[in-house]
């Protein structure tokens, strides 16, 4: 088995990890539940850590991995272009035409009076819930530098910025549980799929 399918194969492992703990979670729990439990941790390094972690998620690090690939003129470069539009598309086409109206955490509890936990000087959407598109940029950038590292154990570690990417979406108050599942399935996914379909063949 080549470098590239074993590192898949570890990075989809993490994936499935990742979806068992949330999915169970959104069963157990009603969403005032998950939301509550989540929101009480919160201190000001939290907040800051947060901000910081989500922000370069969904431009800045796949830009500055892109640029990378088209430095070092990698045959990844053509399967990540590829996964990015098509995750992208996705994402967007399940925001603004099938779950349009999804309610994110702020407008869903609004008018509850449940004191919530907020950031300060965080602008927080109100609407396009569903699925959260940090969290799919996070697992679909995360699985093409695991891919270019080669590495197993950097595979492990690029799931964890991936699980805190998706995590931080549900701190910051943008994100229900169930919204970085589907974005971390349709972002692996993709990737997946064009990965198989365009690079794994060749290895």
């Amino acid at each position: 088995m080549s470098p590239r399918n074993k590192v898949a194969i570890y990075y989809l492992s993490g994936l499935i990890f990742f979806e068992a703990v949330v999915l169970s979670y959104v069963f157990l729990f009603d969403r005032l539940g998950q939301m509550s439990l989540i929101n009480s941790f919160h201190s000001p390094w939290a907040d800051l850590f947060f901000k910081i972690i989500t922000s370069g998620a969904e431009i800045t690090i796949p830009i500055l991995f892109l640029g990378y690939l088209i430095w070092k003129k990698s045959d990844l470069l053509k399967p990540y272009v590829i996964s990015y539009i098509f995750s992208t598309v996705i994402v967007q086409f399940l925001k603004l035409v099938i779950f349009k109206d999804a309610m994110r955490p702020l407008a869903f509890f609004k008018g509850q009076g449940t004191s919530w936990h907020l950031v300060q000087n965080l602008f927080i959407n109100e609407y396009n819930s569903m699925p959260s598109g940090h969290t799919s940029a996070a697992w679909f950038m995360c699985f093409w530098i695991s891919l270019a590292a080669k590495k197993p154990f950097i595979a492990f570690i690029l799931v964890f910025y991936a699980i805190l990417v998706a995590y931080s979406r549900v701190y910051l108050f943008q994100h229900f549980p169930v919204d970085t599942a589907v974005g971390a399935f349709i972002g692996t996914g993709v990737s997946l799929l064009v990965f198989y379909w365009n690079v794994s063949k060749t290895e």
